[in-house]
């Protein structure tokens, strides 16, 4: 059989995403090498220019710490086959909450002042992250 590299890249990248991390639902770094799935323990910063994304993949948010600009909103997205919620702690200067949140359902919500918003899911007590508004 004739393998492309790139055919083997891709055979590799599968094979590496079925050995999945250990299911506990925590941000610790998973060690497991999956190119599709950005590192949770990541930070980004963004401008108002478009709204910013956190994506919930393996029971994690994959940015635990996201910088935006007041005024920016952040689209959470579920990718995983079970329920999320996007909730604030008591911690955060204005409270939110998306509810349950199905596979491929999204909720927005735009932080229009400075400060530091913590969230969670009340489903998954263990997933935690904060949006940094400054």
């Amino acid at each position: 059989m004739n393998l492309r590299p790139a055919s083997f890249a891709l055979i590799a990248a599968v094979a590496l995403g079925a050995c999945g991390g250990d299911g506990t639902g925590s941000n610790s770094a998973d060690t497991t090498a999956v190119p599709a799935v950005p590192d949770a323990t990541a930070d980004s910063t963004i401008d108002a220019a478009g709204p910013a994304r956190v994506v919930i993949s393996r029971s994690r948010f994959d940015n635990v710490e996201l910088r935006v600009a007041p005024g920016t909103t952040v689209v959470f997205e579920n990718t995983d086959a079970f329920a999320h919620t996007i909730t604030s702690t008591d911690a955060s200067p204005i409270p939110f909450d998306s509810g349950g949140l199905g596979q491929d359902e999204t909720f927005e919500f735009t932080f229009d002042e400075a400060g530091e918003y913590p969230y969670f899911c009340q489903i998954h007590p263990t997933m935690r992250a904060v949006v940094i508004v400054g």
